[in-house]
């Protein structure tokens, strides 16, 4: 009985543990447009997340192109480890994961999906990108 009882805990602290080397495992994904790949991943540190954060919430309009990827540049994927709320005049959804594209030698933008309706949205952002992609080891 006691050895099953030491089993089951060993189990379940396993299982704990697993679960909590997944969610410190959140990867920020670069992705190059003209190689049509991933050719960077980055572990998601505090300062990281932050600055991502700094930049989704200075949305400031809609992206007003139709077709909005681009022929060149980057675009990175952050994925969040909790949902961040964004209350503002155009966006009033909770984001749990953001992809900013960054075209060579055009203004970037951010896209995000909206969970309710789970539709895809593009924005402006007016803070400045650099100190972000120079955290991320990236130059333009």
């Amino acid at each position: 009985m006691m050895k099953k009882i030491s089993f089951l805990l060993f189990i379940v602290l396993l299982i704990l543990c697993q679960s909590t080397f997944a969610q410190t495992d959140i990867q920020i994904e670069v992705f190059d447009v003209a190689q049509s790949k991933v050719v960077k991943s980055i572990p998601l540190d505090e300062a990281k997340k932050n600055e991502a954060i700094r930049l989704v919430r200075s949305v400031e309009s809609l992206f007003p192109k139709i077709n909005a990827t681009p022929r060149s540049g980057i675009m990175v994927k952050v994925p969040f480890d909790s949902t961040i709320n964004l209350n503002n005049i155009l966006v009033k959804d909770p984001v749990k994961e953001v992809i900013f594209l960054i075209p060579n030698g055009e203004r970037p933008y951010m896209l995000l999906f909206n969970e309710q309706k789970n539709n895809p949205m593009f924005y402006y952002f007016k803070e400045d990108a650099t100190p972000f992609l120079e955290q991320l080891g990236l130059t333009l």
